[in-house]
């Protein structure tokens, strides 16, 4: 960690010159209205502006910029109810913070006779190695709009969980979240839905069944009323497989007609049937196995498997008319037109429970943004392990946990938006 600084310094008469001449106009140009009404509080105190000016100056110093990239009103003052100043970037101002890894950014104001001087430090975490995004990668991640609203951004189903697997489901939907769904519905069994109800604040729990451990055949018609109007759908992490869900997911994979994210249990549950249910799916599909979900996929040893990663992919993307993502090392994604995509993100860190159902919560919630499929994937997994790599500089590999890649899924997200 680094302690970052910038410093400014400004007479008080060349602001209180401002104030008697033209104060609105020069008020407007520079301060929020939130900041105006503590100056008139403050009765147009020319000390307390030049204080609030000099901040602004000083923050604009410690991103690097100058204010110019970042105007006036992408920084703003705040007080708490003690009086002390506080910190809040907005618009380019925040991005800037984040792609140069600032945070914690604390400000002191203090006044000397005929002069405000302003000092703010913030916390930067050098990386360990230059993050170069390719230019292909960021055409991929679509802008925001600014007249939108969260139904703009995709309804995602997350069916997922069992008793004792309460995690799965909480990763993939915060993922979902995360990489910018507006509405996430975890689809849970009833016996659960309780802890998910407390873990996922921010996420709609749609409880299936009365008081069931795990999905079965019973709550088919239920699980099909509450999926309903998504726009993609994730299945498998944490559910278990027995010839119940094995039905149940063949069942919902052949009547939904939006694509679907299959992970984990969902693939375990269609290589126990009969994988060539996918072949009766007319709407995208995206697999993520990882080397023993695809060994039982395609019946092949996993050591035959390592050796011809991109192969068996493509194999398995063109047999099946589906996207493949192969986890591992330099994750393969495959399209069913014989496109083939190595990710270069991610570390050994990665290696851990529940990483995986992080991975499937993002690319379900670009797939509800309406990303392309193919691209939804590559997005997914170059973000996946990009914020493998930030969690790693503060972790390390070792001691690296789901929840550390799920953390830094929006700051991967950020890396990737141009400023």
């Amino acid at each position: 960690m680094t302690i970052v600084n910038g410093v400014d310094i400004i007479k008080v008469s060349r602001i209180e010159n401002l104030l008697n001449k033209e104060r609105d106009r020069f008020l407007n140009k520079i301060f929020t209205q939130d900041e105006i009404e503590y100056i008139k509080i403050k009765d147009y105190n020319s000390q307390t502006v030049s204080g609030l000016f000099a901040a602004k100056e000083a923050i604009s110093k410690l991103l690097g910029t100058g204010v110019g990239k970042v105007n006036w009103k992408h920084m703003e003052i705040l007080h708490d109810k003690k009086g002390k100043p506080l910190v809040k970037l907005h618009n380019k101002g925040y991005k800037i913070s984040k792609a140069l890894n600032i945070e914690n950014i604390k400000l002191s104001i203090t006044h000397e006779n005929e002069y405000a001087l302003a000092f703010v430090t913030g916390e930067t975490i050098k990386c360990q190695k230059d993050i170069i995004i390719p230019k292909y990668i960021k055409r991929m991640l679509p802008k925001r709009e600014k007249d939108s609203h969260k139904g703009t951004y995709g309804r995602v189903g997350i069916i997922a969980g069992s008793k004792g697997m309460t995690g799965a489901p909480y990763l993939s939907a915060m993922a979902a979240l995360r990489s910018g769904s507006g509405l996430v519905y975890a689809i849970v069994p009833d016996a659960i839905s309780n802890i998910l109800s407390v873990k996922l604040t921010e996420a709609i729990i749609k409880p299936i069944g009365n008081n069931i451990d795990h999905f079965t055949m019973d709550s088919v018609k239920e699980i099909l009323k509450a999926i309903e109007g998504m726009e993609a759908l994730a299945i498998g992490p944490g559910m278990g497989t027995d010839e119940e869900r094995i039905e149940l997911v063949k069942e919902i994979l052949l009547t939904f007609h939006k694509p679907v994210v299959i992970d984990a249990d969902g693939i375990n549950c269609i290589s126990k049937d009969n994988p060539d249910v996918l072949l009766n799916r007319q709407e995208p599909t995206i697999i993520t196995p990882h080397p023993g979900e695809m060994s039982k996929l395609v019946k092949t040893r996993i050591e035959d498997i390592q050796k011809n990663r991109v192969e068996y992919s493509k194999y398995v993307s063109n047999r099946y008319k589906i996207i493949t993502v192969l986890k591992g090392a330099g994750t393969i994604v495959s399209s069913e037109k014989g496109e083939v995509y190595v990710n270069t993100t991610g570390n050994a860190g990665m290696a851990t429970a529940g990483s995986g159902d992080v991975l499937t919560g993002v690319i379900a919630g670009f797939l509800g943004q309406n990303i392309d499929p193919y691209k939804a994937a590559i997005l997914g997994v170059y973000c996946h392990g990009l914020a493998g790599d930030l969690a790693e500089i503060d972790k390390g590999q070792y001691g690296m946990i789901a929840r550390d890649i799920l953390q830094n899924i929006p700051k991967s997200i950020n890396k990737i938006q141009p400023l």
